[in-house]
């Protein structure tokens, strides 16, 4: 289709001259950019020019004819000829006045019609013109895809070592009780959680379909699903708390506060399936912000009601409920996310078929096919988590409280790639809905680039003062030196670790949740646990040698996880 050519020229292609149709009225055209990611443009001379990573726009063409499309990486001017005016022998072609070189050659490229950035946080902080190689329209539409899921996540960061700080002042017992039951709560959790990828994957596979209608149907689905399965789990657990705590320690200081602190958190596991599915969705919708002002307000609504449970408020008659009221502030913050998100559902997304289409028993079966690896890796992680704590309390009391913190501090490091991941998951996701197969594959590449920029500095902060970090959140002077060097691994493996969740969340992202869950699974329960547990129990390792195999266990998957993602067996995955 040709834009802004001139009427009165006819003009050629490969030599043969076009009929050139009367105009039909300008108010009456509409005209679309082609959804291919390289749009050709005619230049003077029959010469192509590539514009990469154009969207489907359809734009009307009506009093305002001086307006502009978009495309990425190149501004293209509305004027002239109707689809009609097009060479019916060309596909695809996207006529733009012809762009000039400096030289006035004609030679242009799309350096020379480049917009400005237009992200003004990026400008602020001098990236206007990529980063490694990634092109700088590529890199704002990660940006806007990534940064309120990673703002959502930093600020759960900031949560989770806010409790840590709190629980922190109580002693190394309920620092060492917190990270005991919030393993076990994860691993309840586990299964719902992987919910998460399988709305993402369907609900951006219908959108990139051009489905939007019925975009909303996975997740319609999924809150089914959480209601069906996590409440009778969550009963369960709280019933058998006693029991699965004296499983993974025998220090009964430890034991008296995870009890009660483990069947307070046990009370919103339904809830986390719920905020789990909507965040798949709204990340497939492209509206993460949502997801991160949920979690802003639950948030502030953990961190008040928390303290005051914590430490009590004498004044207003709440008594001081110390670990326990931790639990049931961080509880009630969870029910008030899902109560957001619902309300979100039916101001935003009532047309993409949120609580008015039915899902049909395709959908529970491709829903459950894709989270069913998910949800099995989830619980298997946190199930090996547990066994982790296990192993660790062979060593001490100080050396589980150190974990606890270890790893409030690695999620600190490593959830904004996460994030990243998440925006590369649906990228591609999309891509491969719409066809464009060569987009899809790159948008990784391009996002592991970025992050592990990003996490560069941040690890090297870890590195260089990891005992500063540990006062925060240890007051036990053992805790703050057995962790001190598993900490410093933590910084400098994290590069690593954005690779690796930015090509896992890839994978999942376009369906290939079943070799995720493999290379997950086998790491963890064929490599790590036995060697770990040998070395704890035979060889005498200490909690350095044991991060270490942790660490580089995390680094290792990020390895496989690229070499999958290079072999593109997941191009033929089917949604």
């Amino acid at each position: 289709m040709a834009i802004g050519t001139p009427l009165s020229t006819p003009s050629k292609v490969a030599g043969r001259p076009t009929r050139v149709r009367a105009p039909r009225p300008v108010s009456s055209a509409v005209c679309q950019i082609s959804t291919r990611r390289d749009v050709e443009a005619r230049a003077p001379g029959g010469r192509r020019l590539r514009c990469a990573g154009a969207r489907t726009t359809r734009v009307s063409i009506t009093d305002r004819r001086s307006d502009r499309i978009r495309v990425h990486s190149a501004s293209i001017p509305i004027g002239g000829a109707s689809s009609s005016d097009a060479d019916p022998t060309t596909e695809d072609d996207v006529g733009t006045p012809a762009p000039k070189g400096d030289d006035g050659s004609g030679d242009a490229t799309l350096t020379d019609i480049a917009p400005e950035p237009k992200s003004k946080f990026l400008r602020s902080i001098g990236v206007t013109n990529g980063i490694l190689g990634v092109s700088q329209d590529r890199v704002e539409m990660v940006a806007r895809q990534a940064l309120p899921v990673m703002g959502g996540m930093a600020s759960q960061n900031v949560l989770n070592l806010a409790d840590s700080a709190m629980v922190g002042r109580l002693g190394t017992a309920c620092v060492a009780a917190v990270g005991i039951s919030s393993t076990l709560n994860f691993q309840c959790q586990a299964a719902l959680q992987g919910i998460s990828s399988g709305v993402q994957a369907m609900s951006a596979r219908r959108i990139g379909e051009g489905k939007s209608s019925v975009a909303a149907v996975p997740l319609n689905a999924a809150l089914m699903l959480c209601l069906l399965f996590g409440i009778p789990m969550a009963l369960w657990a709280y019933t058998n708390a006693p029991m699965l705590v004296t499983r993974l320690t025998s220090d009964p200081a430890v034991i008296d506060q995870a009890i009660p602190y483990l069947q307070a958190r046990l009370a919103a596991v339904p809830a986390v399936g719920i905020n789990f599915a909507f965040r798949g969705f709204w990340n497939a919708a492209q509206q993460p912000s949502i997801y991160m002002n949920t979690l802003l307000v639950m948030h502030a609504v953990n961190i008040g009601l928390s303290l005051s449970l914590i430490f009590g408020v004498p004044a207003l008659g709440v008594p001081a409920m110390g670990v326990v009221g931790a639990g049931i502030g961080t509880s009630v913050s969870v029910w008030v996310g899902s109560a957001l998100y619902l309300r979100m559902g039916f101001t935003r997304a009532r047309g993409m078929g949120f609580a008015c289409c039915v899902p049909s028993a395709n959908d529970f079966k491709v829903l459950l096919r894709q989270a069913a690896p998910t949800s099995g890796t989830n619980l298997l992680f946190a199930t090996g988590m547990a066994a982790m704590y296990w192993i660790v309390g062979r060593l001490g009391t100080a050396e589980t409280a150190a974990v606890n913190v270890l790893i409030n501090l690695m999620l600190t490091l490593v959830l904004p790639c996460m994030g990243m991941g998440l925006a590369a998951g649906a990228l591609s996701g999309r891509a491969l809905g719409r066809g464009d197969v060569e987009d899809a594959t790159q948008w990784p590449w391009d996002v592991a680039k970025l992050t592990a920029a990003l996490m560069f500095g941040v690890g090297l902060i870890a590195v260089l003062i990891p005992e500063v970090l540990l006062k925060i959140f240890l007051t036990n002077e053992d805790a703050i030196r057995v962790a001190t060097w598993p900490l410093r691994f933590t910084g400098i493996t994290v590069a690593g670790d954005a690779l690796s969740l930015t090509m896992q969340n890839a994978l999942l992202g376009v369906g290939d949740a079943a070799r995720v869950a493999m290379v997950s699974i086998g790491t963890q329960w064929l490599l790590f646990l036995p060697v770990a547990y040998v070395g704890v129990t035979k060889w005498g390792f200490d909690l350095n040698w044991m991060w270490g195999l942790y660490v580089g266990q995390r680094v290792l998957q990020a390895v496989i996880y690229a070499a999958m993602w290079k072999d593109g067996k997941w191009r033929k995955i089917k949604l």
